[in-house]
């Protein structure tokens, strides 16, 4: 199994590659613009942007930036460039609230402010080594967008890296649980961003585990293809993109989404059922997601990665209906398929968190006040319908394909009603079946859209408007 790995990573925005705990500091701007003119104004002062490529020189800030169907609009784009771009991404997210599940606590009409309404034309993301490096650019964007009568700044989200540490515990009762060594962590204690897709091309060192099983037990990056447009997938073809080529190339859909994480409700929770099932809640905890707080699989495995689930088809070494399981089903299929049906769902994730960490006997008021925490997720993808809402609506909201019935994700899944979890027994280790009953709305959506992430090349073409796209 071979694919073309010929990637030009000067024209790769630097968000595929990730800025990890390098640049441990973000800030997030939503902004907009009255015309086109205005609009190219504030590209060419936000040029050049961050490629793939320059991380290796570690700059001290690196900035990105992606568009809603309204921004490339308010650009005065071509027509049939626009009617060019997919129906899932013209839609917004905000239209397509059933298919993923927003309902409820994570109903649209429950988001903020700024994405109720098709406002936000671009989103600029910067990431810094130093706060302070942070700041200073911050302040230049700012000053720059308050001189332009055209340009406004609708919002803004500040973000950064949580790095596990033996003076913050995590755990609620058991200390063997808090990770040892330093890991970074979303709020509910569990280390973050262990299983991404490797791309051919993207990748310096294949991650066992990671990639595409093939029939033969062993693992493959994926494509460039399934995510960066452009080039070939795993179809062996170049997938559908907006007109024209060199508008598309080494582009790519991107889902922004700020999700809530309710770290009280979540630990109440655990507490509870933990005593009502014998088990502790960090044992619980792990049971729900997959993996310890370190990120070691329920599954044996020599590193984090490198695991199979069609060994366990009834889920009683790592339930199926596990978070884990349900957004990365790997083999759990059947082995005869390698990991056929689960490649064309896979999905970028480039997510980083925003507000502190809650520790051990603390309640998350009295460290982030009213604006509590979450994680500002980020998926990056070559087909919003094929491969996020794909995964959000079958895997993460529907249980058929794990045997779970109406049962939701139990960590990020859209509560009904009488939600539960199957935690099937285990005579192996000593543990009876168990059943998580009256599962919480722990994770809801506060809002976010769909973005067109272009190459640098395109991003450039439109600043200028030297391809005579407008």
């Amino acid at each position: 199994m071979s694919y073309s790995s010929s990637v030009n990573t000067k024209d790769v925005q630097a968000l595929f590659r990730g800025f990890g705990l390098k640049w441990p500091h973000a800030r997030f701007f939503y902004c907009r613009y009255a015309n086109g003119e205005a609009g190219r104004r504030l590209l060419q002062f936000l040029g050049p942007l961050t490629s793939y490529h320059d991380l290796s020189n570690s700059p001290d800030v690196c900035v990105n930036a992606a568009f809603t169907v309204g921004g490339l609009a308010a650009l005065n784009l071509d027509n049939d460039i626009i009617n060019s771009l997919p129906d899932d991404f013209r839609d917004g997210m905000r239209s397509r609230a059933n298919i993923n599940g927003d309902s409820g606590e994570s109903d649209p009409c429950q988001w903020e402010d700024i994405w109720r309404e098709d406002k936000v034309h671009i989103w600029v993301g910067a990431y810094a080594r130093e706060q302070a490096s942070l700041e200073g650019w911050s302040e230049k964007l700012l000053r720059f967008l308050d001189a332009d009568s055209d340009l406004s700044c609708l919002g803004s989200q500040d973000a950064g890296r949580i790095v596990s540490s033996p003076e913050t515990p995590i755990y609620i009762e058991d200390a063997e649980t808090q990770p040892q060594e330093s890991v970074v962590l979303e709020h509910f204690g569990f280390r973050d961003g262990v299983s991404n897709p490797p791309i051919s091309g993207l990748v310096e060192k294949l991650v066992n585990g990671a990639g595409i099983l093939d029939a033969n037990g062993n693992w493959h990056a994926y494509p460039p293809g399934e995510f960066l447009l452009g080039h070939i997938d795993t179809n062996g073809e170049i997938p559908v993109a907006p007109k024209p080529a060199a508008f598309a190339q080494n582009g790519s859909f991107m889902v922004l989404r700020k999700l809530d994480q309710d770290v009280d409700l979540f630990r109440e929770y655990l507490e509870e059922q933990g005593a009502k099932l014998s088990m502790g809640p960090d044992e619980l905890a792990a049971r729900m997601v997959g993996r310890r707080r370190d990120g070691t699989p329920l599954m044996p495995s020599e590193d984090l990665n490198d695991f199979r689930f069609s060994g366990d088809p009834e889920g009683r070494v790592c339930p199926m209906g596990s978070h884990i399981r349900r957004t990365n089903p790997r083999d759990s299929f059947g082995a005869d398929f390698g990991s056929l049906l689960v490649d064309r769902h896979r999905i970028l994730r480039r997510a980083i968190t925003y507000g502190n960490i809650v520790p051990r006997g603390k309640k998350q008021v009295d460290v982030n006040g009213p604006s509590g925490q979450g994680l500002m997720f980020i998926v990056l993808n070559a087909s919003i319908s094929r491969q996020f809402e794909f995964v959000q609506q079958q895997w993460v909201n529907y249980g058929n394909e794990f045997d779970q019935g109406n049962d939701a994700d139990p960590i990020i899944g859209t509560r009904t009603g009488g939600d539960q979890m199957v935690i099937p027994g285990n005579e192996q280790e000593g543990r009876d079946a168990a059943i998580c009953t009256e599962l919480k709305q722990f994770v809801r959506c506060r809002g976010g859209d769909y973005f067109f992430l272009p190459g640098i090349g395109a991003f450039e073409g439109l600043a200028d408007n030297s391809q005579g796209w407008q």
